[in-house]
């Protein structure tokens, strides 16, 4: 084991390789060049469906309003380049302001998530049993 991973606990061992495991599945389900702040958009959207560019903004540490809007129109149909997307976000226009635009996943974006997410307990699921037979074993 690398000398700076032997300060870490076994519980941040495991959130390490559960974000890397994540990160991995996203990789292979979308696109080798997908970023964690790609991601990270994704996820407030699942918990937050509705909300417009600005209120995402809120929820969003770091991000600025044209990072956003370019990751988001590059989660959608088409992206920043005019080429097609993963069709995972959509956006619509506020029927009580039509400059405003609310952010929700898609169908496509919804299963992703949970496949995501399933994925993701899953591994966490395994690392632990492995963990726990290493305990047992010594």
């Amino acid at each position: 084991m690398a000398n700076h991973l032997k300060d870490l606990t076994a519980p941040e061992l495991d959130q390490l390789h559960a974000l890397d495991n994540a990160l991995r599945f996203a990789r292979s389900h979308l696109s080798a060049d997908v970023t964690a702040q790609r991601l990270l958009i994704l996820i407030c959207v699942y918990f937050n469906q509705g909300l417009s560019q600005r209120e995402l903004l809120t929820k969003l540490e770091s991000t600025s309003i044209t990072a956003l809007s370019r990751n988001l129109a590059d989660l959608s149909a088409w992206t920043t380049r005019k080429e097609r997307g993963p069709g995972l976000i959509e956006l619509r226009s506020d029927p009580m302001n039509l400059r405003v635009k609310r952010v929700f996943l898609t169908t496509a974006g919804m299963k992703f998530v949970r496949r995501w997410l399933a994925a993701g307990a899953k591994a966490h699921t395994a690392s632990g049993k492995k963990r726990n037979k290493s305990a047992s074993a010594r």
